[in-house]
């Protein structure tokens, strides 16, 4: 197994799903807008009546806002994979949930909670989601890449070789033989257990955050051209490592993370809003240990 643990950027620009389609297919990609629109004022709503479930309507915009909380494989579908499962998922919960009401359940107190948190839960999303649309502006995402390629550091990358042993007494033997004068890559070849061995224990480059804690450590303090004078402990085993080369990446085009710029700032701007309302607020809670004393008392009769 090899400590090479690297972790690429798995973010992925969603593509537009409805890019292709044509006729009411680009009517639905209208109203299938992302959460934050949810926040806009709707009361002069003349969304397109898709559905009526014994006499009440439902909207072009809600059939939208369900396929925009879709997963990905299933969105990135032609709409016409889905539409009909779609309506017929709102007509299933409608009448479901009617036949609960009519049953009486949903007087249940429990229930009565669970339904107000999720309410509670859309509007508290679409309200924040909107409140950072009208803080962000393009001078915090400008000044957001500036930082980010001002940051130096996190964009530095080390190319480093390996030869992964079992023991620490082995990779010992390993350094004196390095000491001596051994070619380290055939070293590597000979004596690594690691799968990168054959290629004499070629890593590659990589940047912090990509290694397990020691390995990186180890690979970013020592010098280029240097190699490990003390074995290198892991979960995989007793390292000898070779520094190659280091050098800083070239930045990212600000269009290529203006996204995760964006969520970024939106984090923190959130926390803050949060903060605030808090602040504003009289809490009341119980500790989890308030919490066992209470039940055990309630259970006992006390």
């Amino acid at each position: 197994m090899s400590c090479h643990h690297p972790q690429r950027n798995q973010h992925k620009k969603r593509s537009g799903i409805f890019a292709h389609l044509t006729g009411m297919a680009m009517i639905m990609a209208v109203a299938a807008q992302p959460m934050q629109a949810l926040a806009q004022d709707q009361s002069q709503d003349t969304s397109l009546e898709v559905l009526t479930i014994n006499g009440q309507g439902y909207s072009l915009n809600l059939v939208g806002s369900i396929i925009n909380q879709l997963p990905d494989n299933v969105r990135n579908q032609p709409i016409d994979v889905y539409y009909n499962s779609v309506i017929d998922d709102i007509v299933d919960t409608k009448l479901t949930a009617n036949a609960a009401i009519e049953s009486g359940l949903a007087e249940n107190p429990l229930l009565k909670e669970i339904a107000e948190r999720a309410y509670d839960r859309v509007i508290a999303e679409a309200w924040l989601n909107d409140a950072l649309n009208s803080r962000i502006n393009e001078d915090m995402i400008n000044q957001s890449y500036n930082d980010l390629v001002a940051d130096t550091e996190s964009r530095t990358e080390t190319r480093a070789r390996h030869i992964l042993l079992d023991s620490k007494d082995a990779a010992v033997d390993a350094i004196k033989r390095l000491d001596n004068g051994e070619d380290f890559a055939d070293l590597a070849k000979e004596l690594s257990t690691g799968p990168s061995g054959p290629n004499g224990g070629e890593l590659g480059y990589f940047r912090r955050g990509a290694m397990v804690p020691s390995f990186e450590l180890a690979s970013f303090q020592m010098d280029v051209g240097s190699y490990s004078k003390d074995p290198v402990q892991t979960q995989f085993g007793w390292h000898v490592i070779k520094v190659e080369d280091r050098r800083v990446a070239d930045a990212p085009a600000l269009a290529d993370v203006r996204d995760q710029l964006r969520s970024s700032i939106s984090v923190k701007i959130a926390g803050s809003i949060i903060a605030d309302l808090r602040s504003k607020a009289e809490i009341s809670r119980l500790s989890l240990d308030e919490v066992r004393a209470a039940e055990e008392a309630r259970q006992s009769g006390n």
